[in-house]
């Protein structure tokens, strides 16, 4: 229902997306119409032709803090740290605080977890979706999901909710905090 109601907003703009981008577009953006009228309206202003493409919403779009996490997830799949550590900065850039970050980057962790752990039990995404109230990215996180071990996932909880912890009582400096855990998580893989 969500793709039907954009790419109708962005046909209303004269503008075509096909499913995939559209979808795409949600995943980054969120699910909230309001905030997505406002990303369409950019995208759409932005857009030299009549059919949006991944450029156009990369170009314009402002993307959720959680789709930035999942990009970082991402790139320690592919053992790229320096794709990670550079995802990190844009975050930091875009003047996100290193607790907003790891709040975001531990739920991150618990999803890959659970999905991990949904194809260990020959559950699929529909299951994961449901657990989470999630509404688009469960196909993603669960061909995520194959890149980790059931260990791994498991240990990056538990290192998340221990580095999120160290951020709060140690007084040690929350952003190498969070960086060396990336770096651990990185080299663990």
């Amino acid at each position: 229902e969500l793709t039907d109601w954009v790419r109708r907003h962005f046909k209303a703009q004269g503008k075509e997306i096909d499913l995939r981008l559209c979808e795409e577009l949600i995943f980054l953006c969120g699910d909230l119409m309001q905030n997505l009228q406002q990303e369409i309206s950019k995208i759409s202003s932005y857009a030299r032709g009549d059919r949006i493409t991944r450029e156009d919403i990369e170009a314009v779009a402002t993307p959720e803090l959680s789709a930035v996490v999942f990009r970082i997830a991402e790139a320690i799949g592919e053992k790229n740290y320096d794709k990670a550590a550079k995802v990190l900065g844009e975050l930091y850039q875009m003047q996100k605080s290193p607790y907003e970050i790891m709040g975001a980057f531990g739920k991150q962790m618990r999803q890959l977890y659970s999905a991990r752990l949904a194809l260990a039990g020959g559950k699929g995404a529909a299951w994961v979706a449901q657990l989470w109230g999630m509404r688009y990215p469960a196909d993603r996180l669960m061909v995520s999901a194959r890149r980790f071990s059931l260990p791994w996932c498991r240990r990056a909880v538990t290192r998340c909710a221990q580095t999120d912890l160290a951020m709060k009582s140690t007084g040690q400096d929350p952003k190498e905090l969070l960086t060396t855990l990336l770096l651990e998580l990185a080299n663990a893989t």
